[in-house]
């Protein structure tokens, strides 16, 4: 009853609740729950054991012995300097042109032209060219094989100029003596017809040595015939150059010869493209030394080329030092004369840049030529030597002027002149090698200068005496000229000496005479010292010399010419003449400059374009010259600032003061700083030189700057290689 009674219970629970059906589908998932916090970490496991180690492999077979390398080459001593020495030159038929050259230092020891086994890589170009002939055999001028093709920045035109020979190859000839090698040309050269013609290979070099670069330039004739050569053009020498150049440099100073100079500038090559002017050596050489007086230049055209990155070489304000009518100056060469025999419309405009010899119409600032138009080979029908118009003539020049006076003034003897006694110098005058009576045939011009004292002239006064009487017609002691022989005479001096003279003194003379035709020619200067306290004359020093000055002057002349030796310049330009200038009434200070001849002449030359070098001392100086300390006694050099003191205005209304108002400040100048800052005249050298000057004008420039100290003139003022 009790189990029938359970299963009734049962069954009636399961009528209730029902079968279980199948899986619904998988709900969403659900939000992800925060992240929980990292565990520990775990300790390190224990390292394992090291593997055993591997077998070595097997050696291969040794290989075949390899060939002998080059014999060991040693780093070879050398010296400074640089010679380049053509040994030889060629052009083959297949056009193929080569040079070979020997490479040595200044002692002749070999060097490597890589400047790997020697010190100092040596760079070395190449021109070549054949020498044109006229039909009678007359040398023109070259054509260049060897040219460039530059780009105008005017207008970017192209333009053929002659040049070196680019990208060629190099060969070593004895690798075991070393420094001979062999060149070859990447230009073609074919010579056809021009075999027999002479040609030129010019080459330049440069080596570096201890941060100094040397230069070396070199030309060889030859005939790729084979025959001698018979033809050399030889107008222009580089001696000439050089008397007045010192060195000849162009084109960053690695060209130094004039005949590798004519090589390329020549009427072949192209103008420059940017001015437009030929740089035909010919006339371009001519323009350039005329400069300031070109008639171009007095047109307002300005003389300039345009060169590297557009940098201007201006020559429209060159002034020739020397006379330039004096054709032989440069013209010295064997073919020196072709300037008179050999005139061609080219040569006469290098210098007559605005004479037309065309046809008309004549171009704006041109001037026809008076004869018209002519070719070349009519020139000489006017302009020979026996013609209407020589070329002589027209370039009258004093040494071959045939009306010229020779006049020649000797001091034979200047006499002792205490203070208080009046100089008398006796004197003799020849007038084209004959002598001259002053006294019966007077000349134009019979001047004494005196001055003094020899240490460092500080006061000086002339004398006139070509229309002094004869002393026998004059009571003693009353200026006058007294006859002594034929063409000898004593000139007494009018001034006696200064109380306050000492030392010596020197005098010096100007003779000057007239030709019929109203020329004026004057005589070199004689000096002589004389005592006035000292028991013998003693000179003045002589730092420069008159031959130095004429080899670019040619003939020094000063004043309308009648100042021609720098011993007399000397005189009147010392230590207390100025410069005359004229001072304003407005109250304005004005300077009177010194014109001491150390200051004047170094600032005219620094100022100029000097045709050499400046720290080249000894192109004028003497060898002591220049040298510090400078001698005992030198003076100081004087100017003054000036101005208008009170009534100090002309009656008439002028601006000028007048000289009695005038208020002079004196400034002087101690010796040395005057020498050197009338070059050195930037204001840190005027700081430098017045922090080494004591008050009292003392000055220790020697300190430093004489020869042999740290910063010695003779290594500072070094002419470079």
């Amino acid at each position: 009853m009790f189990r029938t009674t359970i299963l009734a219970a049962s069954l009636t629970l399961l009528a209730c609740q029902g079968i279980e059906g199948p899986q619904g589908p998988q709900g969403p998932a659900g939000a992800t729950g925060a992240t929980g916090a990292t565990g520990a970490t775990g300790a390190t496991g224990a390292t394992g054991a090291t593997g055993a180690t591997g077998a070595d492999g097997s050696v291969g077979p040794q290989g075949p012995q390899g060939d002998a390398g080059a014999p060991g080459r040693d780093l070879r001593y050398v010296g400074p300097g640089l010679k380049l020495t053509i040994v030889a030159a060629a052009i083959s038929d297949a056009g193929v042109a080569t040079v070979d050259v020997k490479l040595t230092d200044a002692t002749g020891l070999t060097l490597d032209r890589t400047g790997t086994l020697t010190q100092g890589a040596v760079s070395a170009s190449f021109v070549l060219g054949y020498l044109e002939q006229r039909s009678d055999g007359l040398p023109l001028q070259y054509v260049s094989y060897t040219t460039r093709t530059v780009i105008s920045a005017v207008d970017g035109g192209s333009f053929v100029q002659n040049g070196t020979d680019p990208g060629g190859t190099w060969t070593e000839l004895d690798p075991v003596v070393g420094g001979l090698y062999r060149y070859q040309f990447a230009t073609p050269v074919q010579v056809g017809a021009n075999a027999g013609l002479t040609h030129t290979l010019g080459a330049y070099a440069t080596r570096t040595f201890e941060n100094v670069r040397y230069v070396d330039n070199q030309l060889l004739n030859f005939r790729p015939d084979g025959q001698p050569v018979t033809a050399t053009r030889d107008i222009v020498t580089t001696a000439a150059c050089n008397a007045c150049h010192t060195r000849l440099e162009a084109h960053g100073g690695a060209r130094r010869e004039v005949g590798l100079c004519i090589m390329c500038h020549t009427r072949t090559n192209d103008l420059d493209p940017e001015s437009g002017n030929t740089i035909d050596f010919k006339v371009m050489i001519h323009n350039i030394h005329r400069g300031s007086s070109l008639p171009s230049v007095d047109a307002g055209i300005p003389y300039q080329f345009i060169g590297y990155q557009n940098s201007v070489s201006d020559f429209s304000n060159v002034v020739y030092p020397g006379a330039i009518t004096n054709c032989e100056a440069c013209h010295t060469g064997s073919q020196g004369n072709r300037w008179q025999s050999n005139p061609t419309k080219e040569n006469c405009s290098g210098c007559h840049d605005r004479t037309w010899f065309e046809a008309t119409p004549v171009p704006p600032t041109f001037n026809l030529h008076s004869g018209g138009v002519r070719e070349d080979a009519q020139c000489l029908v006017c302009h020979d030597n026996n013609s209407i118009e020589p070329i002589v003539g027209k370039h009258p020049y004093a040494p071959r002027d045939p009306t010229r006076i020779d006049l020649t003034a000797t001091i034979l003897r200047a006499a002792s002149a205490a203070p208080g006694v009046q100089p008398k110098v006796t004197f003799a005058v020849t007038q084209n090698g004959q002598p001259r009576d002053v006294l019966s045939q007077r000349i134009s011009r019979l001047r004494f200068t005196v001055g003094g004292p020899n240490t460092d002239i500080s006061r000086y006064y002339t004398e006139s005496a070509e229309a002094l009487p004869d002393c026998a017609t004059v009571a003693a002691g009353v200026t006058c000229l007294e006859r002594v022989d034929a063409g000898i005479f004593t000139w007494h001096g009018k001034a006696a000496m200064a109380p306050t003279d000492v030392g010596s003194f020197t005098v010096g003379m100007e003779v000057c005479n007239v030709t019929d035709a109203g020329v004026r020619w004057c005589g070199v200067n004689p000096v002589a010292p004389f005592a006035v306290t000292d028991p013998a004359p003693v000179a003045r020093r002589k730092d420069v010399t008159l031959t130095q000055c004429n080899q670019c002057h040619q003939g020094l002349s000063a004043h309308g010419g009648t100042r021609r030796n720098t011993e007399y310049c000397v005189i009147c330009h010392s230590t207390n003449t100025m410069l005359n200038v004229q001072v304003p009434i407005d109250g304005g200070v004005v300077t009177a400059g010194s014109v001491n001849f150390k200051r004047f002449i170094h600032e005219l030359h620094a100022a100029a374009q000097y045709p050499s070098p400046l720290n080249n001392c000894e192109k004028c100086h003497t060898p002591t010259g220049y040298a510090l300390p400078l001698p005992a006694g030198e003076g100081t050099s004087r100017s003054e600032n000036r101005t208008c003191g009170p009534n100090g205005a002309p009656p008439d209304g002028g601006l000028t003061c007048l000289s009695t108002a005038v208020i002079a400040t004196p400034v002087f100048e101690a010796p040395t700083t005057g020498a050197c800052t009338s070059c050195h005249d930037s204001l840190p050298a005027q700081v430098h030189a017045a922090l080494n000057t004591t008050a009292s004008g003392q000055e220790d420039c020697a300190v430093c700057h004489m020869a042999g100290r740290s910063e010695g003139i003779d290594t500072v003022h070094a002419l470079t290689p």
